[in-house]
């Protein structure tokens, strides 16, 4: 086996797969390859910055919403660590399809996880600036998991990320090396102490630099930890997670009805599925009050998860 990196694997794609969508195979090899080694992996130049520049607008616009208390906050680990958890903008202007039906990161996603990966969860960590605490060592699921990859986590930075602006803290390998009795406890994810202080010393954290139109995959099972903003800006970063087909998770995300139409034309280009519960678009005319929930179990691994 050889021996693991000490960076996260950044495959920087070209200006013709960003604009057809088809990831050259060499460029494939190396994204599938990362994931199932290190458990991250970030394509570069796989989303137009116009794209992109265009909704971290907007999302800025929606985050002073919330903080205005107008919208209930839900705070990722506490409200010390300025991290909410935002919903993007339910809005057909706003689900670009490099955002919702990107090609680059299905084509890896359905290498990993098997044909017509599943977008489950829609949402997004907003860093806001001037932090100083930090987030505890964690994986994003619960009590058991599967000792393969079965779900993997879509960011999207809409600036720049350095460790300077909170570049997320990533313990590469630890999705293979870290099974459910590292937790702290049975119903959180957060890994004991002394586990970090093993893998420290065999495979430090790493904090990577991403450029803005990058997109980063990662299994989720591998550690990693939100850090601090010490810059004055906010720092937006979408969190999707999609599941493979076989898992069969049941997490719905209501969206507006009228939107159907575009969802399924999103599907049909990335041969994906956004499984989403449609309502009267009146319901959700509110999107930012989006009920939080984080379901992330199987019917056939009822023991995955606990309340």
């Amino acid at each position: 086996m050889p021996v693991p990196s000490d960076s996260v694997k950044i495959v920087l794609l070209t200006d013709d797969e960003r604009v057809s969508g088809n990831i050259a195979n060499d460029h494939l090899f190396d994204a599938v390859d990362a994931l199932f080694n290190d458990g991250v992996v970030v394509l570069e130049n796989a989303i137009d910055v116009e794209v992109i520049d265009k909704l971290n607008e907007k999302m800025k616009s929606d985050t002073e919403k919330i903080l205005s208390g107008t919208v209930k906050v839900h705070w990722n680990q506490g409200e010390d660590k300025g991290n909410v958890s935002q919903v993007p903008p339910i809005l057909e202007e706003y689900l670009f399809p490099q955002i919702y039906a990107n090609k680059l990161a299905s084509s890896v996603l359905s290498s990993v996880l098997g044909p017509v990966p599943e977008l489950h969860y829609i949402r997004s960590n907003t860093l806001l600036g001037n932090t100083t605490t930090r987030q505890k060592v964690h994986k994003d699921v619960k009590g058991r998991h599967l000792s393969h990859p079965y779900a993997v986590a879509m960011n999207i930075c809409l600036i720049d990320v350095t460790p300077e602006n909170g570049s997320t803290e990533c313990w590469l390998g630890t999705n293979n090396s870290s099974p459910w009795t590292d937790h702290q406890t049975y119903t959180l994810g957060f890994v004991q102490d002394e586990k970090l202080e093993e893998r420290r010393k065999i495979r430090p954290p790493v904090y990577p630099r991403v450029k803005k139109g990058s997109l980063i995959l990662r299994d989720l099972r591998t550690w990693h930890a939100g850090m601090p903003n010490h810059t004055s800006e906010t720092r937006v970063m979408l969190a999707f997670v999609y599941f493979a087909q076989w898992y069969r998770n049941q997490m719905k995300q209501k969206f507006p009805v009228s939107l159907k139409p575009l969802i399924e034309k999103h599907e049909k280009e990335s041969n994906t599925r956004i499984v989403v519960d449609y309502v009267d678009d009146e319901e959700v005319k509110d999107y930012l009050n989006t009920q939080f929930e984080t379901l992330f179990i199987s019917p056939h691994h009822p023991l995955q998860e606990v309340p």
